[in-house]
């Protein structure tokens, strides 16, 4: 079954949550040593889809098949939700499903080009301008790349995630100029596997330099200054402490902070 026919819908909603749950006491009873990194994961989505302000715009890249978007809708009052997406048949059925919303089919990138990408053709999740090296079904095509700042143009993006399997670097590299004039709160996926010259330092540094903190979502609503590039490197060995990290920047944290309490029904000190 497709499903992405269900994204969105209560029956949907449902069935995410029971797996959710089924997965929480699966992991448990088998894998305990790995229930942190999950439960991070499941507070990484629930922020994900309720920290951007009203009158802002969320932008998603890397939408696959529209889970987030649907989230972001449910929970938010976004002025615009930008999803930029690589391939073209999830990009035309997002499209579809969102007509509210402003649909990218191309690639986020350092500079605008044309790249082969490689769609995994048993978990298309995987989807990557840099497949993985223990995949073997892959579809080569090419794909336009475009810049962040000239995707995301004027409008002021209060949220950005970015889950684009190991080149999310390329992605904030191209969105120097909009992460500086809006100071977005960023989400991305960082896991364990190096890909090109995107290195995890790498992309720690960088978001120092932008004057980001580096945190793990249970983090977020609390006193916490950051993890340090040697932290943000631990955190990536097994048992990983989750697979989604937040960026947040200096100049907002105390509001991001709050409004992360708030989100999570804690008492916003």
């Amino acid at each position: 079954m497709d499903r992405s026919i269900l994204v969105g819908t209560r029956v949907g909603l449902l069935a995410q949550h029971l797996r959710d749950q089924i997965n929480l006491v699966k992991i448990a009873v088998s894998e305990p040593e790995n229930l942190g990194g999950y439960g991070n994961d499941l507070i990484a989505q629930r922020l994900l889809e309720s920290l951007c302000l009203p009158g802002k715009a969320f932008v998603d890249v890397g939408a696959h098949i529209g889970s987030v978007i649907a989230g972001v809708a449910r929970c938010c009052s976004p002025s615009v939700i930008i999803a930029i997406e690589a391939v073209p048949a999830k990009a035309e059925a997002l499209r579809r499903r969102f007509p509210n919303a402003t649909i990218h089919g191309c690639a986020a990138g350092e500079e605008d080009g044309e790249m082969p990408f490689f769609i995994d053709l048993q978990r298309s999740g995987y989807s990557s301008l840099y497949p993985r090296s223990d995949r073997e079904q892959l579809q080569e095509i090419r794909v336009p790349i475009r810049r962040l700042d000239d995707l995301v143009g004027t409008e002021t993006a209060d949220v950005v995630k970015i889950d684009v399997e190991g080149a999310e670097l390329a992605v904030l590299r191209g969105g120097k100029a909009l992460l500086a004039r809006d100071k977005p709160t960023i989400m991305f996926e960082s896991g364990p596997e190096e890909v090109g010259d995107y290195s995890k330092t790498a992309i720690w540094e960088w978001l120092d330099r932008a004057d980001y903190d580096v945190l793990l979502p249970n983090r977020v609503a609390h006193n916490d200054p950051g993890l340090s590039c040697d932290g943000f490197l631990e955190a990536h060995l097994y048992p990983r402490r989750t697979t989604n990290y937040f960026a947040v920047a200096r100049s907002r944290r105390q509001e991001v902070r709050a409004r992360a309490r708030s989100i999570q029904k804690m008492a916003v000190a």
